[in-house]
């Protein structure tokens, strides 16, 4: 990279101002052998301003008027939330604000459960960065698959602004796709009791009629789970899409992955699981290059969708170019963005009792440095040396 290239991206880096939040939590109750639920009550403090910055090495930190960094890691501190931990999610948001702006005279009211559902996009998109980086199949296979297949979540403000997560194309296909290739007067069909697909992977790959119709009517095969609605729809793209490249290798990857490793039961955050047994060993190579493929492009749709409102100014008075950003959302997916992937990464710490920074961000050659810092490591010595003595 040349001198003035290097110069562009150090001296574009970028501020974001926000207010800190007050936030309290109302208990709904669903009924009575349901757990609780939560809402949240939340409003900007306009007495409480407060500026990131973005710091090569430290990523989105907390700044002060002079620029000096008030407190770092933003983004490992909100990855540190634990799925549910409503109250370290009012701690973040009362210390740094909201993920988008909100009113300043009037609480709003926002279902806990779908800001979670943001927070696990933001997880599962560094999480596939670290995938991507260390070419780990399992990592790129269930964040790639869980920023597809979850569903879309949405809250409405006080002044009827909707934020809603990002829905994949192929997300939108999976939920509604049923038209099934018309074999009724395919010849090859008729006298093989086979048709041929043009397969992106495998290249031209065979459908067995009988399986086919039965996957079409749904009813029971060999594949269990294959009545689900969701791999019912895969079948007929598969069968039938022709459209985008990127969209046909999506439709071939999770067609071929479900046919020989087993169909998805429930795609979560961190963690997918079958009907039936998974048969993970039938990942061949062609399968391995072509995950690698879709983890990019999705994690690059991600991305993408979440920094759309990021756009370049020029200041007068500074004489400088300036980012304008328009909520804390984007300024954690923009701190993404300006993550190098194959040089740095974020790692989570292996003290599990960490209270410190649970995420934290290091160079990606870094491959023996287990924990965010020193009282973690000696931590973690004196919890082995306990186990070792009883």
């Amino acid at each position: 990279m040349s001198k003035k290239i290097q110069e562009f991206f150090i001296n574009n880096f970028f501020n974001f101002h926000s207010f800190a939040c007050k936030c309290e939590k109302e208990p709904i109750y669903i009924a009575p052998e349901k757990p609780v639920k939560y809402n949240l009550k939340v409003f900007a403090r306009k007495d409480a301003p407060i500026t990131f910055s973005y710091v090569p090495g430290k990523g989105l930190v907390l700044s002060g008027v002079a620029g000096g960094v008030i407190e770092g890691n933003i983004l490992g501190q909100l990855l540190s939330i634990k799925d549910g931990d409503v109250d370290s999610l009012i701690t973040f948001f009362e210390k740094f604000g909201f993920i988008f702006p909100i009113s300043q005279t009037e609480y709003e009211t926002i279902d806990s459960e779908v800001v979670f559902e943001f927070i696990h996009r933001i997880k599962a998109t560094v999480r596939l960065i670290g995938g991507i980086s260390k070419k780990d199949p399992k990592t790129m296979l269930i964040n790639t698959t869980y920023l597809l297949y979850s569903q879309q979540q949405a809250f409405t403000l006080c002044n009827g602004d909707e934020h809603h997560t990002f829905s994949h194309a192929y997300t939108q296909l999976i939920e509604g796709y049923n038209s099934f290739k018309d074999i009724s007067f395919n010849q090859e069909a008729f006298d093989t009791k086979k048709f041929t697909v043009q397969d992106s992977i495998y290249g031209a790959a065979t459908m067995d009629v009988p399986l086919f119709n039965a996957f079409r009517s749904g009813n029971t095969t060999e594949y269990a789970g294959s009545t689900d609605t969701h791999f019912k729809h895969l079948v007929a793209l598969y069968s039938n899409y022709i459209g985008d490249d990127d969209l046909r290798l999506l439709i071939d990857f999770y067609y071929n992955y479900q046919t020989k490793v087993g169909i998805f039961k429930n795609v979560s955050s961190g963690k997918i699981s079958f009907h039936g047994a998974a048969s993970p060993n039938e990942v061949d190579t062609s399968l391995e290059e072509a995950l690698m493929s879709i983890a990019k492009k999705v994690l690059a749709d991600e991305i993408n969708a979440n920094i759309m409102g990021v756009y370049p100014q020029y200041n007068g008075r500074a004489l400088k170019p300036v980012w304008q950003l328009n909520s804390l959302l984007e300024a954690l997916y923009f701190s993404i963005f300006y993550m190098k992937p194959g040089v740095e990464l974020y790692k989570e710490c292996e003290n599990p009792s960490c209270k410190r920074d649970k995420y934290f961000l290091i160079a990606s050659t870094v491959t023996n440095k287990k924990y965010c810092c020193r009282a973690c490591a000696n931590n973690a010595a004196q919890r082995r040396s306990r186990q070792k003595k009883q």
